[in-house]
């Protein structure tokens, strides 16, 4: 028969096993299991011992249902401490790993970064007069080279020379035929922006591609000078690139202008610590006086009229602009890349 020194030895014995599996349980439920293994009023094993307690002597039991006390106590509160560490330890895990699908948002499409400087060029010619025109991609000899004043076997038309289609139509190789298209349909005074993708037989590298963006300008009036190319062309580069800009003319030759000009900006760049720097001359377009052929081609009269025209490349105006070295990474649909230009 079990005496109070035993009962006692049991109920520290009983205590050591409790709380070693306490440690070990990771789970919500083995705490639960555990609690009624120990603890449980019907078949818990300390609830076991204190039925024992009516085969003691009356001095004894006291001292039994004491120990049975401290022990239940003891293993309440190692449950307790063990569910707040379980808790804690999930709450950890799931900031530090979301197995949840997060929800789908709508995709966020934006202007690519070119398409973006045409607008913007297209909103300062816009001031200064200009309308924006459009004309086809695919055209004909005549209007991509004939009507532009260089004869298919000169050398001019093979620096033009494009990729051609069936039924005697070629890829554009430049905007200039939205412009004879123009002086076709409409009188004198004429400004007009003509920017559209444009396509020659050139290698794929930093500062060409087969295919790019272009936009050219076309003023026609009476009286036009070589006077109002330089003045609108400065007073654009200045809206663009601040006030400080100035731009160089050298002379060069295009078939469908004369006299001709290559046009070169000096930018002024202003730096984070307040202190300015200018930039070597860097070139951005070529223009010059509309060719008297071009007007008379397109039923103009050269002798009444004059004008100018111009034409740049917004792909390497946005290279310029933004610092990028590689006219390829317009074209890679790198999305690290676009984003940089996103406009809300």
């Amino acid at each position: 028969m079990d005496d109070a020194s035993s009962l006692i030895e049991k109920l520290q014995t009983l205590q050591e096993e409790g709380l070693q599996e306490i440690r070990e349980t990771s789970s919500e439920d083995g705490l639960e299991e555990v609690r009624i293994t120990f603890l449980g009023r019907k078949d818990g094993r300390v609830s076991g011992i204190l039925r024992k307690l009516g085969g003691l002597a009356p001095e004894e039991r006291p001292q039994v249902g004491a120990a049975a006390n401290t022990v239940k106590e003891r293993l309440q509160g190692a449950l307790e401490d063990r569910r707040r560490a379980l808790a804690e330890e999930g709450e950890k895990e799931d900031g530090e790993l979301d197995l949840s699908l997060p929800a789908r948002r709508p995709w966020a499409g934006g202007r690519h970064p070119v398409t973006q400087v045409i607008d913007e060029l297209v909103a300062i010619f816009r001031t200064l007069g200009f309308t924006r025109a459009r004309g086809p991609e695919a055209e004909t000899e005549w209007y991509n080279f004939e009507a532009l004043n260089p004869p298919l076997d000169h050398p001019a038309a093979d620096e033009q020379d494009t990729l051609y289609l069936e039924g005697g139509q070629l890829l554009r190789s430049h905007t200039s035929p939205v412009q004879v298209r123009v002086m076709e349909q409409y009188d004198p005074p004429i400004r007009i922006l003509a920017p559209g993708m444009v396509y020659r037989r050139d290698s794929y590298d930093a500062t060409h591609t087969p295919g790019f963006a272009q936009l050219e300008g076309l003023a026609v009036d009476e009286g036009i000078t070589f006077v109002d190319l330089k003045a609108t062309l400065a007073e654009f580069a200045r809206l663009y690139w601040g006030p400080g800009t100035r731009i160089r003319f050298r002379p060069s030759f295009f078939p469908f202008t004369e006299p001709s000009a290559e046009v070169d900006v000096k930018r002024v760049i202003r730096h984070e610590d307040g202190t300015e720097s200018e930039t070597d001359w860097l070139e951005i377009m070529g223009a010059g006086m509309v060719d008297p052929a071009v007007l008379d081609a397109a039923g103009i009269d050269s002798e009444r009229y004059t004008g100018f025209a111009f034409g740049m490349g917004p792909g390497r105006i946005g290279m310029l602009k933004y610092g990028i070295p590689d006219l390829r990474l317009y074209l890679d649909n790198d999305i690290r890349f676009l984003k940089q230009f996103a406009t809300p």
